[in-house]
Parts: structure tokens; C-alpha cells; sequence
């Protein structure tokens, strides 16, 4: 009996150990083929792997061999032309411009504060690798008679084929002040200004725009050098937004002596109003094509809510109730592109406006004007020669 139970617990044993040893099998086999597989995918034989920099750069150069490869797409090419692929090199001259606005609803007065922005030259670099662009600090052409202006300002977009994206950061010190009152112009001289070397703003914005009709409509096409619209075409777009705002004085109110008559009393002891505000937006883009010569616009409103904290002379902090703000994102451009030299002018304006019942509004926009001229070399041919040259590869 206890030998029966000895073979049969055997048999058991031994199928227990023939099945392990099969599904060891099964792995084993799984992990070798898994191991095949990406070692077909990683190691490409025309790259060098023989020397100890050989490996150390083969990662970058397996890379950029990827971005070199032919790609599927499934845009329509007879709409849109992908230039990404070229070695684009352009440079922008451009101007600025950011403004944040107090709207008294008692008084119906608009005081408004102004940095004074020059004038910047800028450079921009775009390959299958990278694309940036930057401004060098040659800037020049600020208003005289109106202070001068310490900024930090970036403004990054980012632009796939269905979603774009503008990324806003500000940190101004140093505005002018003016009123639009008629008290104002019927006692000053029209335009009279003040110069507030006291005031700061801290802004940052976020703007995304999602593009339905992307397989023959480019946003990139429209607003930056790595597509070529070559037909008119366009899309409805939907998004979201969010916009925060500081404005400060660093040793006084907002509002000085010279315009405290014309404003009620809360906006005449204000030190710093912030503005919190998220919302949706809507809108259209259209690009019209006429043989080498592009007109495009992109149009979207929003809507949405905003939260308003701000600071009075006395040293405390008040909270507005929750209201309504309503976003304008605007993009226009003309450009001549032969699909090499491109040349034109470009203007985006963001704006945001906050609605209250009974103290005041805010309203505060961004806008940017540009000249650009630029030229895209080919790297289908000479890829390899440019791209050693640049230093991106070494093979």
C-alpha cells in the first residue's frame, strides 16, 4: 500500500517537474525571441559599434537615424507638405506687447499700464533634432518719455498636427500709467502719461487648441516654418485655458495721486490685484493658399470663470466672489513660401477680461508682432554631409 502511494507520489513528482521544465521551456523561448526581436530593432549594422565612443554615441546616432527614416502619415500630402526635414534657419525681428487694464464700473473710467517693450532681433533653428529660437539681446526702438522696462518674457508654442499649445510666461517691472477718462482728457493733455518705475506683473498662461480637420489643415503650416499649407483649407478647433495674473506696486497703491480723483475709492487704495481664471474656447482656422503666397487667421473665444484677490493700502487681502471671464485668442499671418525661402509677417493676441458686479474689472492681453525671413536646405540629399557638419552625427 505505502509503495503504491510511493509510485504514485513519484509520478506526480515527475509530471510536476516535466511541466516546470516545459514552462521554463515557454519562457525561455518567449525571452529569446523578445530578445531578437529588440536586438533587430536597436542594432542597426551601418552604425559603429566597434570602439569605445563608437558605443558611447550609439544611442544618439541610432536616434537620429530614426528621425531620418521615411515615415507613414496619415495627412493628406497634396494639402499639407512636412518641412520638418530640413535644415530651417530664420530670422525674426519682432515686438511685444503686454498691457493689464482696471475698468472702474462706478466712475466708467479705464486706467491702463504699459511696460515699454523695444524692438528684438531674434534668430531661429529648426532640424529633424531640435527646433528653438531666442532673441540675443540686440533689441532697440523703446518709446522715449516713458521709463524703462526690466522683462523676462517667454513664449513657447508648441505645435503637433492636432493639438497646439501657447505657453505664456511674464515678469515685467517698470510701466506707464494713463487714464482713458473723458474728465482725463478734458483737463490734461491728450495721452498724458506717468511714469511707474514701482510696478510688477507676474503673469503665466496656458492655451490649448485641439484641431479636428488636421489631415488637411496645419496650425504649423499657418504659424511656424515646419509645414507648408499648399491648399486652402480649414478646421473648427475647441480647447482649454488658464491665466494667472499678479499686479503689484512695490512702495505705493496702483492708482497715484494724479488719477485718484477720477476713480472710486477702492481702486484708489489698491497694492496688487491677482487674477485666477480657467475656462473653454471655441473657434475657426482657415489658411487661404493662392499659388506661393499664404493667408492665414485662427480665430477662438472662450468662456469660463475667474477668482479675483486683491490688497488695499491698509494691509488686508479681499476676496471677490466667484464671477464670469471671457478669453480672446487671435493668430494672423501673410507669408510668401517657395518651399525653400519663405518670407512674411505674423501677429498673435491673447487677451483675457474678467467680469464683476459693482468694484471694477481686469483685463489683461499679450500680443506679439513678427518679421521673419528664412530658408530651409534640404537634407534628403545631403543629409549625412549637414548633419556631420553640425556635429549631430560623427559616421
Amino acid at each position: 500500500m505505502n509503495k503504491r502511494y510511493a509510485l504514485k507520489g513519484f509520478g506526480i513528482g515527475l509530471l510536476i517537474l516535466f511541466s516546470v521544465q516545459h514552462c521554463y521551456s515557454q519562457i525561455d523561448s518567449l525571452a529569446r525571441n523578445l530578445a531578437d526581436t529588440l536586438r533587430n530593432k536597436i542594432l542597426v549594422d551601418d552604425i559603429p559599434r566597434v570602439t569605445f565612443t563608437d558605443k558611447l554615441m550609439y544611442p544618439h546616432r541610432w536616434y537620429v537615424k530614426q528621425l531620418l527614416r521615411p515615415k507613414i502619415t496619415d495627412r493628406d500630402t497634396s494639402y499639407i507638405l512636412n518641412a520638418k526635414r530640413n535644415l530651417t534657419i530664420a530670422l525674426p525681428l519682432s515686438q511685444k506687447f503686454y498691457g493689464f487694464n482696471l475698468h472702474d464700473l462706478k466712475q466708467h473710467d479705464r486706467l491702463k499700464f504699459v511696460p515699454n517693450n523695444p524692438y528684438l532681433i531674434g534668430f531661429n533653428f529648426s532640424t529633424v533634432v531640435l527646433t528653438f529660437g531666442f532673441a540675443p539681446g540686440l533689441k532697440f526702438g523703446a518709446r522715449p518719455g516713458r521709463g524703462n522696462t526690466s522683462f523676462r518674457d517667454y513664449q513657447l508654442t508648441l505645435i503637433g498636427r492636432r493639438v497646439i499649445t501657447d505657453i505664456n510666461y511674464q515678469n515685467y517691472t517698470g510701466f506707464y500709467e494713463h487714464s482713458t477718462s473723458e474728465y482725463d482728457l478734458t483737463l490734461r493733455t491728450p495721452g498724458a502719461i506717468l511714469v511707474r518705475p514701482d510696478l510688477h506683473v507676474l503673469a503665466f498662461s496656458v492655451n490649448t487648441l485641439f484641431v479636428y480637420n488636421y489631415k488637411k489643415y496645419s496650425l504649423r503650416g499657418a504659424f511656424s516654418f515646419t509645414d507648408v499649407q499648399r491648399k486652402s483649407a480649414g478646421s473648427f478647433m475647441t480647447g482649454v485655458y488658464h491665466s494667472y495674473v499678479k499686479f503689484s506696486s512695490s512702495d505705493s497703491t496702483l492708482v497715484t495721486t494724479a488719477f485718484r480723483q477720477e476713480v472710486s475709492s477702492i481702486l484708489s487704495q489698491l497694492t496688487s490685484v491677482s487674477v485666477n481664471t480657467f475656462g473653454v474656447s471655441g473657434g475657426y482656422g482657415y489658411t487661404y493658399v493662392y499659388k506661393q503666397m499664404l493667408v492665414s487667421a485662427a480665430l477662438n473665444l472662450g468662456c469660463g470663470g475667474q477668482e479675483i484677490n486683491y490688497s488695499t493700502s491698509d494691509s488686508r487681502t479681499h476676496a471677490m466672489p466667484l464671477g464670469v471671464s471671457a478669453n480672446t485668442n487671435a493668430k494672423v499671418a501673410i507669408r510668401y513660401d517657395n518651399l525653400h525661402l519663405f518670407t512674411g509677417i505674423m501677429a498673435t493676441y491673447d487677451n483675457n477680461y474678467t467680469f464683476n458686479t459693482g468694484l471694477f474689472n481686469t483685463e489683461n492681453y499679450i500680443g506679439k508682432v513678427e518679421f521673419f525671413i528664412g530658408y530651409r536646405f534640404p537634407l534628403k540629399d545631403h543629409g549625412r554631409r549637414v548633419l556631420k557638419a553640425l556635429k549631430l552625427i560623427d559616421y
